[in-house]
């Protein structure tokens, strides 16, 4: 019985503050509003892309080579390695 008590005081007010909270939704922004959320969301994008091409620059540019550079560009990595060039 204790536990119950117990229980029904931890969460009776918790149930209560939640009904509260529940709220209607927001109204609808304004059109100027909406715009401005928008270009706000195109802008955060850019900045997003702009990111992704620093970091992902150099390898895109390496799967822009031709193969003959490739292989080339291949055989000098592996010679600074130490490696054994393909085809052995």
């Amino acid at each position: 019985m204790r536990r119950r008590t117990l229980l029904a005081a931890l969460f009776l007010p918790a149930a209560a503050a939640a009904q509260q909270g529940v709220q209607a939704p927001p109204a609808p922004a304004s059109p100027a509003e909406r715009q401005g959320q928008l270009d706000a969301f195109w802008a955060r994008q850019r900045e997003k892309e702009a990111a992704d091409r620093f970091w992902n620059g150099p390898r895109e540019a390496r799967r822009n080579l031709s193969r003959d550079q490739f292989e080339r560009w291949d055989e000098q990595r592996y010679r600074r390695q130490g490696w054994r060039s393909y085809p052995h």
